[in-house]
């Protein structure tokens, strides 16, 4: 199965799950508000009540408050619409809350008679006063253009893999002495010729490609783990020889660089070291990262990952070949063609792979890859329920009673 982008589907549905009970207590109060009826009710208590945690203090407002509904009484203390518990951040809030009610009367300070609100389907449930959403209303509306950030990304991965998939199963492997202008795909040894291959980013090896990472441990108050300072490609023209001729391949940034995953090596470091003298090179003429201030423990240590095609290395390629500028009057067919990425758009570019994996491997890693799509559509679908939920009453939307009571608080 495609499992690429896993990770990234754990945090969105973890994200999704905590915005989602904070939306339910805005669906609650909406619902509230619009379902309620009006009676009278008689002040029976006021307080205000503290919580203390992690030495921050919230404070609720108590009002109790008696009132009948088809010749029942009934009691209860809640104040704001929904049927959870609102702090505030300060006492005097809390306190303005409470102050308009005097107890042993059915009117305010004001001299107008106590409304309260009741659920006629659990009369039992009511409220006293409307200040406003919950206080967490804005959680979803940030949350909103992320969901539809991530569906658009998951649709358009899902897509761009399967297509993939599918080029690579339904193309037949060129020679380069058979080789033809247009999308094709080849398979040999990387060889350098009359190119000069490169250095490893984090070693002395030669390379024709290499994907790099440089990932930094953090430790904070509530979370720690490994971060990402730096990623990237490096790349050099070089050839592919499939023992019938070899055919200039010329790299780019925007190509696919699938390398194999199990060739991937490590170096750590200490914060308290520097490396060894490559990465040293690397970091004094990096211009994004430097190197970490000593920390003890873990913090600020560093893994150095790198993930190379070596000469004399088996490659796949799936590219557009074009002829060369300029050829030799002797050169043979593979002579006058290389693959390079088509930037004008004059030649057709279905995919630009380079791997030194096998074709199958690529093929097998991109199995399932249209799972995206369903997860993507659900994502969009949620994201567009959350606009529905926090605004829909502004435009007359009616708000289900299907959440209330379960969320108990919020601040």
């Amino acid at each position: 199965m495609d499992k690429k982008g896993m990770w990234s589907v754990f945090f969105i549905l973890i994200l999704t799950l905590f915005v989602f009970m904070v939306a339910t207590s805005v669906v609650d109060h909406h619902s509230s508000v619009q379902h309620n009826e009006p009676t009278a009710a008689e002040i029976i208590e006021t307080d205000i009540e503290m919580q203390v945690d992690d030495d921050d203090r919230e404070y609720r407002p108590v009002v109790v408050y008696r009132y009948a509904v088809d010749g029942e009484i009934y009691q209860t203390d809640n104040v704001y619409p929904g049927q959870f518990v609102r702090w505030h951040d300060s006492r005097s809030t809390a306190q303005s809350a409470i102050e308009p009610y005097q107890v042993g009367q059915r009117t305010k300070t004001t001299g107008e008679e106590v409304t309260v609100h009741y659920n006629p389907a659990a009369p039992n449930e009511a409220y006293l006063r409307n200040d406003g959403w919950p206080s967490g209303w804005y959680i979803p509306v940030i949350y909103i253009p992320i969901g539809a950030a991530f569906s658009v990304h998951f649709i358009r991965k899902g897509f761009k893999r399967w297509r993939q998939r599918n080029v690579m199963a339904n193309t037949p492997t060129e020679t380069a002495r058979s080789l033809s202008v247009g999308p094709s795909e080849l398979k040999g040894q990387a060889v350098t010729g009359d190119r000069n291959p490169i250095k490893a980013p984090f070693s002395t090896e030669p390379c024709v490609a290499a994907k790099y990472e440089v990932k930094e441990y953090y430790d904070g108050d509530n979370s720690s783990g490994w971060r990402t300072k730096a990623a990237g490609v490096m790349h050099t023209p070089f050839y592919v020889d499939d023992g019938t001729g070899r055919v200039l391949i010329e790299p780019h940034d925007e190509a696919t660089f699938d390398l194999d995953p199990d060739d991937w090596s490590t170096t750590y470091v200490d914060s308290s070291d520097r490396g060894p003298e490559p990465i040293q090179e690397f970091v004094e003429t990096s211009s994004t990262i430097g190197y970490p201030s000593n920390a003890s423990g873990k913090e600020n240590d560093r893994r150095y990952k790198q993930n190379l095609i070596r000469p004399a290395e088996s490659v796949y390629i799936y590219g557009t070949v074009q002829p060369r500028e300029t050829v030799p009057a002797d050169a043979d067919n593979a002579d006058r063609l290389l693959v390079k990425h088509v930037d004008d758009g004059s030649m057709r570019q279905p995919l630009f792979m380079i791997s030194d994996d096998t074709e199958q491997n690529l093929i097998t890693r991109r199995k399932w890859a249209l799972w995206r799509l369903p997860f993507g559509g659900i994502l969009m679908v949620v994201s567009f329920a959350f606009v529905l939920f926090v605004f829909g009453p502004l435009f007359g939307l009616e708000m289900p009673r299907v959440f209330d009571g379960i969320i108990s608080s919020v601040s």
